[in-house]
């Protein structure tokens, strides 16, 4: 039986005290401990968005929203590698034939999987498969995952043709230096294949849309993955209120008074919270609109995935500049490394930087609501 949200996150709160205690040692060691890798297992958080059919719980996109909220509120790179383990094992749950599914699935009841979504890659039609070259960035999770999916173009193809292959880990290489500011127990460092041979069973048609699972697997890429992107922000935002109310009950800066009773800060304090609320609120309403339309079984349009988007960029800027705008009155000792309101306020503005919460969604949506409106 698939899992509802409400056990989902049971089991995460069960879990907390041991994921927080984690989320220190993967941003010293610069990626997921063994122990954090553990606890996914545990959790199965690959499983969330597959499908039905293959033991999944199929997590609709407001439900992404509050898994990834919780998980990354207990710890910031589970959520953040959570969320590409579970958005590959989704699509190839949903894409793979059935030989596949027993190669990946059939003996594992949560395999992990990185996945690297842009094209960096090269691949060549053989028999029985294709073969694969070229190096990805950004495999985030890659240190302890069992596959990792990646996507390349068709070699000479006259026009693009793209395809995803999955590859066992002792058929990669891994390198690179993953030293950054934000996301850092994340290990998204680079991954290499030389030549490797890819079954077809292992190989994804991104285009030829999926074999099982309804709707919510036509999404586009974008769409697909606004959930659980934004469920990261917001858990992480949310965290740092929390800590910084914490931090503010004790917290005096000179002879001025503990930083709670001053009142500049209170109204700070009270409008960030707000603005997190309202990020989260307007989010939740709009994929749960998303979401009856997709358990009907019918497919959202692209003015529908278009607002997805641009509503994930616009409350993940709204969530991270409130947590931007309250940083500065926790003063210096907020700096060092010892004071989790640092990593919080990193981590947040690093979910900023990812491409799918770019503000280019405006321009688009943007674009759509003037063209609609001449039409």
């Amino acid at each position: 039986m698939p899992r509802t949200i409400d056990d989902l996150t049971t089991e995460i709160a069960d879990r907390h005290d041991v994921l927080d205690r984690l989320a220190g040692e993967a941003e010293a060691a610069g990626t997921a401990p063994a122990a954090l890798a553990d606890e996914l297992r545990a959790l199965r958080v690959p499983m969330i968005k597959a499908p039905l059919e293959i033991g999944g719980d199929h997590l609709h996109l407001a439900d992404q929203l509050r898994y990834f909220e919780a998980l990354s509120h207990a710890n910031a790179t589970a959520g953040w590698v959570g969320f590409n383990h579970a958005g590959a094992a989704g699509m190839c749950g949903a894409t793979l034939g059935d030989n596949g599914l027993d190669l990946v699935f059939g003996s594992n009841p949560a395999p992990i999987m990185a996945a690297v979504a842009a094209p960096s890659g090269r691949f060549e039609r053989t028999d029985g498969g294709v073969r694969l070259n070229g190096t990805w960035q950004y495999a985030s999770g890659i240190g302890h995952a069992d596959w990792v999916m990646l996507t390349a173009l068709e070699t000479g193809a006259t026009q693009p043709t793209v395809r995803a292959g999955l590859v066992s880990m002792a058929d990669v290489e891994t390198h690179g230096e993953w030293n950054v500011m934000a996301l850092k127990g994340t290990g998204s460092i680079n991954v290499t294949v030389d030549d490797v041979f890819v079954p077809e069973a292992l190989v994804v048609d991104p285009v030829a849309g999926p074999r099982r699972g309804g709707p919510m697997y036509h999404l586009g890429y974008q769409a697909f993955v606004a959930g659980e992107n934004l469920g990261f922000t917001l858990g992480v935002c949310q965290r740092f209120l929390e800590e910084l109310a914490a931090y503010a009950q004790r917290k005096a800066r000179g002879f001025d008074g503990r930083l709670a009773d001053r009142g500049a800060f209170q109204y700070e304090f009270g409008r960030g919270q707000l603005l997190v609320e309202a990020a989260r609120g307007a989010a939740l309403q709009l994929f749960g609109e998303a979401d009856v339309v997709l358990r009907r079984g019918e497919a959202l349009d692209g003015t529908a995935q278009q607002h997805i988007v641009a509503t994930l960029a616009h409350s993940t800027e709204m969530a991270a500049n409130a947590v931007s705008h309250l940083f500065h009155f926790a003063g210096a000792s907020a700096l060092f490394d010892s004071n989790v309101l640092q990593r919080l306020f990193r981590d947040a503005h690093g979910s900023v930087q990812h491409h799918v919460a770019s503000n280019v969604a405006y321009d688009r949506f943007g674009q759509h609501l003037l063209t609609t409106k001449e039409s």
